[in-house]
């Protein structure tokens, strides 16, 4: 949120007021120094999810977007009891259903 953004923003300006080690280290590298190619992947795949969560509100309202996030939930847990080799579904999990 908006908020949360501001915060964070003051508190990074004061480290670099205050000569933090941190922000010593950010003056001196810069603020990309051990960045790679795989740092970007969650960055573009979070950013993508938000305009996908903007564009399905926008376009199916939020109750379409509960029953969507509820059936992603239910596949990707499918998904990884497939992928990971997990076992079978356990009582306890059935009737927390």
């Amino acid at each position: 949120t908006m908020e949360l953004c501001i915060a964070s923003l003051l508190l990074l300006l004061l480290s670099f007021a205050f000569q933090s080690q941190d922000g010593m280290r950010i003056r001196q590298q810069g603020f990309f120094d051990e960045w790679t190619v795989f740092t970007l992947i969650p960055i573009l795949t979070n950013s993508a999810g938000g305009i996908l969560v903007g564009l399905v509100i926008k376009y199916a309202g939020t109750v379409r977007k509960g029953f969507a996030l509820i059936f992603g939930i239910l596949i990707s847990g499918f998904l990884q009891g497939v992928l990971m080799g997990g076992g079978g579904v356990e009582e306890k999990a059935v009737h927390g259903v």
